[in-house]
């Protein structure tokens, strides 16, 4: 693995802790959002520190490039990610869509107390 990716993945890694940071004072993230994105960022120094992981594993895989391997699961990571994500959105779409039917029929309700 050349020089220039292990640096890249250490820089990537310190900007997801920044980020991550940031969120956690302003309260915008969940814990379980947190906890994701801190084990992405030490994965990318982990690999970054000890790069014959990445060989290994490439070529147990049959991998010709450790580069490729990297992108291949940040990839992969990444689209499990979104799939989840897209899970939760659905639900709390339906929720929406639940509070918002309740709220009309409370408000029709209450309408039509007051006209009796």
């Amino acid at each position: 693995m050349g020089g220039l990716l292990r640096v890249f993945l250490v820089v990537c890694a310190l900007l997801v802790f920044l980020f991550i940071v940031r969120r956690i004072k302003k309260a915008e993230i969940t814990a379980r959002d947190t906890v994701f994105w801190l084990l992405f960022a030490v994965c990318f120094i982990l690999i970054a520190a000890v790069p014959q992981i990445v060989y290994f594993i490439s070529s147990l895989l049959g991998i010709e490039s450790p580069a490729n391997l990297i992108f291949l699961l940040v990839v992969a990571a990444l689209f499990i990610r979104e799939f989840i994500s897209s899970i939760e959105i659905a639900k709390l779409r339906d929720k929406v869509h639940t509070l918002t039917q309740e709220i009309a029929l409370a408000e029709h309700k209450d309408k039509s107390d007051e006209e009796n």
